[in-house]
């Protein structure tokens, strides 16, 4: 199927009759899943899932190791630098690739590489060639990682939007932050299972496994856009900046996608405010283990289920985005983000391992939202042509975040993690009420 020229509203008519809604109105249920009717989204979304699936068990046991091996908060922080780098400066980098060439390869050679990574942890840490495994093993594996994924996430992220037509975005998007969650639900607490009852080299295998399969999902995917669409409103850059920066080479085009970013106020707004919670707030998971050891007093398997009932907290709020419509997505993406501030301040105040489990649903909740509506208002709101780039610098996130745990870590070294966690989400909070008051366009966008 050929791609409809840049710009253009409506998808090619064989698509548009495959979207083509029934007789009958759909039920809710119906409307919820719409997405999923359609089979290249459907294999993007199961890739996702494996590929995601594999990243949240990962958290799980890499964090496990450091904290086994050093028994630092500062040592977690330094795993965390080390992802941060790589993210912070490639991610640009994976934007321009995305927007100039097949997003599928990207993809592709992005979970190959995650695959071998994988596999040779698992031999490292089960010591099957006779080596020991160290800690700079673990900070290297991570650095080399973030430096695939960087380059990667862009890619996959806005392949959604060439997937599935403009009236379904909310719903995809939804669905994919659902599948997404939901593996965020199962994926650690079986990695904690795994770590309690076999061994880490396991979970390692395991993750290899599922990256190698997302492969297979992932070669039957279009390697062009079915779908090409405008912003709701007129922005900077069109069409003929797009063929210019395309034909100029990557510089060229990696510097029209930052001034891009900078000059348009919806996309710099929504990008602001995203930074703003990703810094102060989302270090704790990065601090689990460490939390878990020393305020809670358990362990592995603890932490898993932890991160699991932030799963379902997370597969509860990214369904409710999939059943929303497309209006007032700005004040809910506000209210996403002051959610999830209340719950990590609360988070951060409970010593006792019970009530801390139900505290983590909010957690999860305020988290898929705040992802979730933040992609729909970026992917709506910015160039066709830009698209790409606009997504890379939103994924600069997981290294803000990564340096924003550096910071913290050191922080819980000195004063201790509570202190350091919930300072930083009450941090949020006065943060997210002045958004809201004195930040219209954040509010008005639909």
């Amino acid at each position: 199927m050929q791609p409809p020229p840049t710009g253009a509203t409506e998808p090619p008519p064989a698509a548009a009759q495959d979207a083509a809604p029934s007789e009958c109105p759909p039920s809710r249920l119906t409307r919820t899943f719409q997405a999923l009717q359609d089979p290249n989204f459907r294999l993007l979304y199961v890739s996702n899932i494996l590929q995601f699936g594999s990243m949240q068990m990962q958290l799980v046991v890499r964090g496990w190791l450091v904290f086994h091996l050093t028994g630092s908060f500062a040592a977690l922080g330094a795993m965390a630098l080390a992802t941060a780098i790589p993210l912070v400066l490639l991610s640009p980098i994976g934007g321009v690739v995305a927007d100039r060439t097949s997003k599928k390869t990207v993809i592709q050679l992005g979970q190959g590489y995650n695959a071998v990574n994988a596999a040779v942890l698992a031999v490292l840490v089960g010591g099957w060639l006779g080596l020991e495994l160290e800690f700079w093993h673990l900070f290297l594996s991570a650095f080399l990682q973030g430096a695939v994924n960087s380059i990667m996430q862009p890619a996959r992220q806005s392949m959604v939007s060439d997937l599935v037509p403009r009236e379904r975005l909310t719903n995809a998007i939804g669905i994919n932050a659902s599948g997404q969650t939901l593996m965020q639900l199962v994926g650690p607490g079986i990695a904690g299972l795994m770590i309690a009852a076999v061994s880490p080299a396991t979970v390692f295998a395991t993750m290899a496994a599922m990256y190698a399969l997302a492969i297979t999902f992932t070669m039957r995917l279009p390697s062009r856009p079915l779908y090409a669409f405008a912003r709701p409103q007129g922005g900077a850059g069109g069409a003929h900046g797009a063929r210019r920066g395309r034909g100029a080479g990557g510089l060229k085009d990696l510097a029209d996608g930052m001034r891009y970013v900078t000059h348009d106020p919806t996309i710099r707004t929504v990008i602001a405010v995203n930074f703003l919670i990703v810094i102060v707030v989302m270090p704790y998971t990065m601090l689990l283990p460490g939390f878990v050891k020393e305020v809670l007093q358990r362990g592995a398997f603890e932490q898993g289920v932890l991160q699991s009932v932030q799963g379902i907290g997370a597969l509860i709020g990214a369904m409710g985005v999939a059943s929303t419509g497309s209006r007032g997505r700005g004040r809910l993406f506000i209210g996403c983000g002051v959610l999830l501030g209340a719950g990590i301040v609360a988070f951060s105040a409970s010593t006792n391992y019970w009530v801390t489990l139900p505290l983590m649903v909010l957690i999860g909740a305020g988290q898929a939202g705040r992802m979730a509506f933040g992609q729909v208002l970026i992917q709506a709101y910015s160039a066709e042509e830009y698209r790409g780039r606009v997504m890379s610098v939103w994924f600069m996130e997981f290294g803000l975040v990564q340096f924003g745990t550096f910071i913290v870590g050191f922080l819980a070294e000195w004063f201790g993690p509570q202190l350091a966690i919930g300072g930083l989400a009450a941090t949020l909070l006065v943060g997210m009420a002045a958004v809201a008051l004195f930040v219209p366009t954040m509010r008005q966008l639909e």
